[in-house]
């Protein structure tokens, strides 16, 4: 029974592998048919791409260095006024305030000089008794030296009647010891007068010299009366802008005390601070005496400067280098001060250079000569540069002088003549076909 189903079940089975395998080869000769009928693709020619550039020739220049730097504008002279003596203000300028202008040797202040007056006027009434007892002394003096020689007279005729009365009283019995006794003592007194009135002579010159040094004494504290009386008034030592007001009409100024600060606006100066390598290769320096070379501080030249302020760039004015400052030795950096003197000012429309305001200084150093000018941002990070040359890019090893603003000026592997490229090219190939675009 088994061998029965056995024998029923193998037809159906190779019925259904010779069905497959003829499905199979089917399909593959359809397949390939179908293949025979596709068409092959149109076969179009590859265009290389073009890079459209636009160039410059390259031409070398001459360029001025322009040593840039940046510093707040100040006075040069700036004062602040106290009181030299002591007192009530009893008058100001009619523009004592913050900001105004005064002119020279206008009274900016006064102080109370009352007391200063009253003790300069006691000063000189003691100076003059001081000068009368000098004269008193001189007279004295001479009328005593004139009286002496009365007093000597005197005292030699007291003598030699004393002696004339003592001999014929001893030598010859004349006369008596009471006369002798009386002309003895005249001639005593007379001697006596003529040794005080030495002694009186010998103390004139000291007493002479003593008044004398009075007098100088009481002239010293009379010029000192005449300062402080002076300072009393206080002008304006320039032209100057009242910066500060410390105190007003009728206060109090104690010797010493700040009343005001005051600026002289005729001269400005900005201090800069410029990359020391800078200066020592782009400054020009010179010796101004061989044999007493005091470095290069005291031998720099006196160059035109231009001072833009940074808030109206249009604000452009001409200053000077006037010396160096200082040397900074942690910040490699050497400080400068560009002054400007208001009374050169040529930019008539421009407004005036004025304390605080922030400016951008360029000082012009050495010249340098046959560079080529590209814009910084078409030099790459590893100095190269990239030119046209017969339409196919190259590329360019640089290098880089001097930059100025968006400029930068450049030596190295370029000549003139060379076709600059002027586009910005992101990692371009070597050898890129280039379109030239005006």
């Amino acid at each position: 029974m088994k061998n029965d189903m056995k024998k029923t079940k193998e037809p159906g089975l190779i019925f259904r592998v010779v069905l497959c395998i003829i499905v199979i080869v089917f399909g593959l000769f359809a397949m390939k048919y179908f293949m025979a009928l596709k068409k092959p693709p149109h076969k179009s020619r590859v265009k290389e791409q073009m890079l459209k550039v636009q160039v410059k020739k390259a031409v070398p220049e001459d360029v001025q260095v322009m040593l840039k730097g940046f510093g707040a504008a100040k006075p040069i002279k700036t004062i602040k006024i106290s009181s030299e003596v002591a007192g009530r203000i009893i008058f100001t300028h009619d523009r004592f305030e913050k900001g105004a202008v005064i002119n020279k040797d206008e009274v900016l202040f006064k102080i109370d000089a009352s007391e200063y007056e009253a003790t300069l006027n006691n000063l000189t009434a003691s100076l003059e008794q001081k000068r009368n007892l000098l004269s008193k002394r001189h007279t004295e003096y001479s009328a005593d030296k004139k009286r002496i020689k009365t007093l000597e007279r005197s005292m030699d005729l007291a003598r030699a009647e004393y002696e004339r009365v003592k001999i014929l009283l001893e030598k010859n019995s004349i006369g008596n010891r009471t006369t002798v006794d009386r002309k003895e003592q005249e001639y005593n007194s007379a001697k006596d007068r003529v040794d005080q009135m030495k002694r009186t002579l010998a103390l004139y010159p000291a007493q002479i010299k003593e008044a004398k040094a009075g007098i100088k004494s009481v002239l010293a504290n009379v010029e000192k009366a005449k300062i402080n009386l002076d300072r009393c008034t206080v002008k304006a030592p320039f032209t100057c802008r009242i910066k500060q007001v410390y105190m007003e009409a009728s206060e109090y100024a104690s010797r010493g005390k700040q009343v005001l600060t005051i600026a002289n606006d005729a001269t400005i100066e900005i201090e800069v601070s410029l990359d020391s390598r800078q200066v020592a290769n782009w400054l020009e320096f010179e010796i101004r005496d061989p044999g007493n070379n005091l470095g290069w501080f005291s031998a720099l030249r006196s160059e035109k400067a231009s001072i833009t302020w940074l808030e109206a760039k249009e604000n452009v004015w001409e200053g000077y280098v006037d010396r160096i400052i200082e040397f900074d030795q942690d910040s490699r950096t050497v400080t400068m001060a560009v002054r400007y003197e208001t009374t050169d000012n040529t930019c008539r429309e421009c407004l005036p250079l004025l304390e605080g305001m922030f400016c951008a200084v360029q000082i012009p150093g050495k010249i340098l000569t046959g560079l080529y000018r590209l814009p910084r941002w078409l030099v790459t990070t590893d100095n190269t540069i990239y030119i046209a040359n017969e339409k196919r890019l190259k590329t360019r090893q640089v290098e880089k002088v001097y930059a100025h603003d968006e400029d930068v000026f450049l030596k190295g592997n370029i000549k003139e003549g060379d076709m600059l490229i002027l586009t910005r090219l992101l990692d371009p190939p070597e050898g890129a076909a280039l379109k030239i675009i005006k």
